[in-house]
């Protein structure tokens, strides 16, 4: 499973179900610099937990259908005993003034064609794919930066839906062999909105490149190390035709993971550490003195294929 990846890596025979569950857990310290109208330090933890469940089912030996659904909470700690428009002690599954809340995040549809496929074997993999973003209700219903001048209210920043369906193109190229290091390779993911969400939103288009690779430890539990480098660009997204602060950024995530067998598939257990290049996660006010930290906890499952 690359880079905590449990549908990728592999490509599924016809006529074959493969079934996998991802639960990532990302925790984000940040602060920023007062503001005008509040005068004292803004700090806080965004911790985020997310399950996707997804299914690979082999359409023919050639093709493969993946889809995916997000279920997760988002949690704001608000540190400060100043009360603040802005920042509140709060979770993505309730309602708030510009919030719909859910537990329900994005899904995806994703067809691939296994270009080439080796199947349980040592060689060469590479895939290809495309697919749709079908959004959630559990979005922000206006702009939490007031850009266009209004009068600035309570509200929130975070959701775990952008409002959009967006389309996917992605690449995968593999390799397996009886050797150290065992397996790898690495995927690129590109996603863009077709258009803006109802209430005005137009999120950026994301680039993501992850490169990893496997080392066997040749045990009685199949167990492996992993290594992982991720590189995530995000462009610029816009509220209601005006530039939105904080959503372009460059970062890199170095991962260490590790793998064993069950009898239930494969587990991958990973850390990751994002760091920021360019830019910044996206829910702070705007171009200020800021600063956050985070860290992503990665637990993997891959079952084994079921017969249709």
């Amino acid at each position: 499973m690359p880079v905590g990846e449990s549908d990728k890596g592999f490509g599924a025979d016809k006529g074959l179900f493969y079934y996998g569950v991802q639960s990532n857990f990302t925790l984000i310290n940040w602060w920023h610099d007062p503001l005008e109208e509040e005068p004292f330090k803004h700090s806080g933890s965004l911790n985020t937990f997310l399950l996707r469940p997804n299914i690979i089912y082999g359409i023919s030996n050639k093709f493969n259908l993946m889809i995916s659904s997000t279920f997760g909470i988002r949690k704001m700690n608000w540190k400060q005993p100043n009360s603040s428009i802005h920042h509140r002690s709060e979770l993505s599954s309730s309602n708030f003034h510009n919030a719909k809340g859910s537990i329900l995040g994005d899904s995806k549809i994703i067809l691939r064609y296994l270009a080439k496929n080796t199947g349980l074997g040592n060689g060469l993999r590479v895939y290809t794919g495309a697919g749709i973003t079908i959004p959630s209700s559990n979005q922000l219903t206006s702009d939490p930066f007031f850009l266009n001048g209004d009068k600035v209210k309570e509200h929130r920043h975070f959701s775990l839906s952008n409002g959009t369906f967006n389309y996917n193109i992605e690449a995968q190229v593999y390799f397996k062999r009886s050797i150290n290091p065992t397996f790898f390779g690495g995927f690129v993911l590109y996603e863009k909105p077709f258009s803006e969400s109802k209430y005005g939103y137009l999120p950026p288009a994301n680039l993501n490149i992850a490169l990893s690779m496997l080392y066997k430890r040749f045990d009685n539990i199949d167990s492996s190390l992993g290594y992982g480098l991720n590189f995530l660009h995000t462009g610029q997204g816009y509220w209601n035709n005006i530039p939105a602060p904080n959503t372009k950024s460059l970062s890199v995530s170095p991962s260490i993971s590790y793998l064993f067998g069950t009898r239930f598939g494969a587990i991958a257990l990973n850390i990751q550490k994002p760091i920021f290049i360019n830019g910044s996660f996206a829910s702070n006010e705007g171009d200020m003195n800021q600063k956050s930290n985070a860290w992503q906890f990665t637990i993997s499952l891959r079952g084994i294929p079921l017969n249709n």
